[in-house]
């Protein structure tokens, strides 16, 4: 499946609305960032796990331009810079959309494995680019602590994903 077959596999809009808005919910939990005692402004990107759930088995899903403003909406959200997230996640479903076939073909254990080291490369060049661009080095807790987060968050959303996932394709 290339990259201009994906449209031609779009499912009609109300048989996936659940999807969209589950994954909006998923946008707007990226959006707030958590104080903890020890460590202020986490910002944990719940929003990966859909991107990379979707991506991996319904690619059609969530087209380029929905996963651009996505970005855009967590840049203006958590005042970021701007297409910092919407750059990282382009990139992240172009890197893991070649790589679909390979981690389909991988057991369950694998996809948690694999998302854990995902999302530690994309926490790791999204620090490193603020770093850079920001002239100045971040704390690393917090960025941490969000990966630490995120991943434990993967379990229950994908369960979540999965059921909406057997809606779509029919299975009760």
């Amino acid at each position: 499946m290339s990259f201009s077959d994906i449209n031609k596999s779009q499912p009609h809009f109300l048989h996936i609305f659940p999807i969209y808005f589950v994954n909006l919910l998923f946008l707007i939990f990226s959006t707030r960032t958590i104080s903890f005692v020890a460590v202020e402004n986490v910002s944990v990107v719940f929003f990966l796990a859909p991107l990379f759930y979707w991506t991996i088995h319904r690619p059609g899903l969530m087209p380029l331009w929905f996963i651009f403003l996505s970005g855009l909406v967590i840049d203006f959200a958590t005042d970021a810079l701007l297409g910092l997230h919407a750059f990282s996640f382009i990139v992240f479903y172009i890197l893991l959309f070649k790589i679909r076939r390979i981690i389909l073909s991988q057991p369950l254990a694998y996809h948690f494995i694999i998302y854990a080291f995902s999302v530690f490369i994309f926490e790791g060049v999204r620090w490193a680019l603020v770093s850079i661009l920001g002239w100045g080095i971040l704390p690393i807790y917090p960025t941490l602590l969000g990966f630490v987060l995120n991943v434990i968050a993967f379990l229950p959303i994908l369960i979540i994903l999965k059921s909406l996932h057997r809606l779509i394709s029919g299975y009760r």
